[in-house]
């Protein structure tokens, strides 16, 4: 395991000097990259639904709203067993740190309390109690650690990287992942051991990149000179690509079930994707737009009876 020459504690107070200059770097950092400028903008929520499946179909009900106030709150996502929630907020315009919602006794925990920015928590194929995370550096480098969540402590997941965006777990040492380049980004296959990359694509596919539950098949969205995207699968075995799906227009955000279902939200409705459908198709299954309104980002949890939404006002993210 990578060790960390430092160590953050979580409780630790913070001055208002420290404040000041985290504001002033870390806004400057959203204008010279734009990474996270767009998150920045609009007001995010994040709501919970049942999910459950009876006669051969599926129902989603009972929102419920995690998160209510006028704050970036977003990017979902569960534990292991399906009890815990971790997300990215972030309160004073400027930083964001991580927390912990426990989806039984509705109790909110704060995990991360830095003068960086933390995004991006996503549970670790390997060892308990650990969530991997993008944190802006104050010097503006994205990085990737892995957050411990019981004291906070982080440590180095990728020692030579400093323009990591998006990633998702493939196996317990490749992840796939969205860096920066300065023009439409790069996506790769990263290797953990020996710490190398495989390039796969520069620019036209989206951020949301998943895998393919029960395999080590990364998914991404490919966009098209069309304007259609095309949900598509990746093997590193052998390197193949293969389409997946058509996504409805203009969608680029989108989760997958346990059992190889594809979810996704326009317009505040939710439609399903099943695979293994004889003749698979986007099907609306719940119609939100009273309840929570438009939705983009999404999470299922690994047992399947949870989905996290991530709601916002105005134009999609």
């Amino acid at each position: 395991m990578l060790t960390s020459p430092f160590a953050l504690d979580s409780g630790s107070s913070k001055t208002v000097i420290l404040r000041m200059m985290k504001k002033t770097i870390l806004s400057t950092l959203l204008l010279l990259t734009g990474y996270w400028s767009g998150a920045q903008t609009q007001t995010t929520e994040i709501w919970l639904l049942d999910v459950a499946q009876k006669e051969g179909k599926v129902l989603v009900t009972n929102p419920y709203q995690v998160t209510q106030n006028e704050f970036y709150d977003n990017q979902p996502a569960f534990s292991k067993d399906g009890q815990m929630l971790y997300f990215a907020s972030m309160p004073d315009t400027t930083q964001s740190d991580i927390y912990e919602f426990s989806i039984r006794k509705k109790l909110m925990r704060q995990i991360t309390n830095t003068p960086e920015s933390e995004y991006q928590p996503q549970v670790m194929p390997y060892g308990k109690g650990k969530v991997s995370i993008v944190r802006v550096e104050l010097e503006k480098a994205q990085r990737f650690y892995e957050l411990n969540l019981t004291d906070g402590s982080i440590e180095p997941l990728m020692m030579n990287e400093d323009s990591l965006a998006y990633y998702c777990w493939i196996n317990d040492t490749t992840v796939g992942a969205y860096f920066l380049d300065g023009k439409g980004g790069m996506l790769q296959q990263y290797d953990m051991k020996p710490q190398q990359a495989i390039i796969l694509m520069y620019g036209g596919f989206g951020r949301c990149l998943a895998t393919m539950p029960g395999t080590q098949l990364m998914t991404y969205i490919q966009k098209g000179s069309d304007k259609k995207y095309t949900l598509m699968q990746y093997d590193m075995a052998t390197e193949e690509r293969m389409p997946v799906c058509e996504m409805p227009d203009g969608i680029e955000d989108y989760c997958w079930g346990p059992d190889q279902k594809i979810y996704c939200g326009d317009k505040g409705v939710l439609y399903m994707y099943d695979t293994k459908a004889e003749k698979p198709m986007w099907i609306p299954i719940a119609d939100f737009k009273e309840k929570i309104g438009d939705f983009y980002r999404m999470a299922m949890s690994p047992t399947g009876d949870k989905l996290a939404v991530v709601s916002y006002k105005g134009p999609r993210p």
